[in-house]
């Protein structure tokens, strides 16, 4: 009997969900993830970000094909391979801040360190000045709040205004300001132009009106593992 293949799509809709006009929250576990680290913006003219992004893209596809590649996994389950995402941190202040990135893919349970390191020395279509960064990290994104935005993002740009709010009606605030947040592409920013890209912005969030919060009814959705 062949396994159900695993879709993010279907199996974790409210998590990746792409409503531009609301908000909603979200808490997600420890999971896997390959990674790859830059310093930049995320747009489609930065050649380092796109090449880092090409080469994430890469790997997690050769993970994902696992069998056609002849890499053997233990408890291996067809899988849709995860979306891109980032975690930022500004770097500088300003306008013009610099900021630093962390290139993300996530990964089924049963890709694992040593999956990824066996893989690397078999995978030939990836620069190898990318290829030998890429790590695995098991990291958890907790309590977060969500919108969709169509384009690329932007820290002052309306997709983050309305996130804000949601956020504040809620009776939460955000946290992203004191450490990083979250964004989500959901399209291929390497062969997608910046102004087509569907994107999720996520973050960090805390209860600051309690009463607010149990008023408001609003549902945290949790992550699958």
């Amino acid at each position: 009997m062949i396994n159900k293949e695993i879709n993010w799509q279907a199996d974790d809709p409210e998590e990746y969900t792409h409503d531009t006009n609301k908000g909603s929250i979200i808490d997600l576990p420890t999971r896997s993830y390959i990674v790859l680290s830059g310093v930049g913006k995320a747009d489609p003219n930065n050649r380092d970000f796109t090449a880092k992004a090409d080469a994430l893209y890469k790997v997690a596809d050769y993970l994902a094909n696992a069998p056609d590649n002849n890499l053997e996994i233990e408890g291996y389950t067809p899988f849709k391979r995860y979306p891109l995402q980032a975690m930022w941190e500004r770097v500088t202040p300003g306008r013009d801040a610099e900021w630093r990135y962390q290139l993300m893919i996530r990964q089924p349970a049963f890709i694992t360190k040593e999956i990824l390191q066996t893989a690397e020395f078999d995978i030939t279509n990836v620069d190898q000045q990318y290829l030998w960064d890429i790590r695995m990290l098991h990291f958890s994104e907790g309590l977060e709040a969500q919108i969709g935005n169509n384009g690329v993002l932007t820290r002052i740009g309306p997709a983050n205004i309305k996130l804000q709010k949601f956020i504040q009606d809620a009776g939460y605030r955000s946290v992203a300001s004191e450490s990083w947040h979250m964004e989500l592409y959901l399209d291929d920013v390497v062969r997608t132009p910046g102004d087509q890209w569907h994107t999720i912005l996520r973050n960090g969030i805390e209860p600051m009106d309690v009463s607010k919060v149990v008023e408001t009814k609003i549902p945290i959705f949790k992550g699958s593992k």
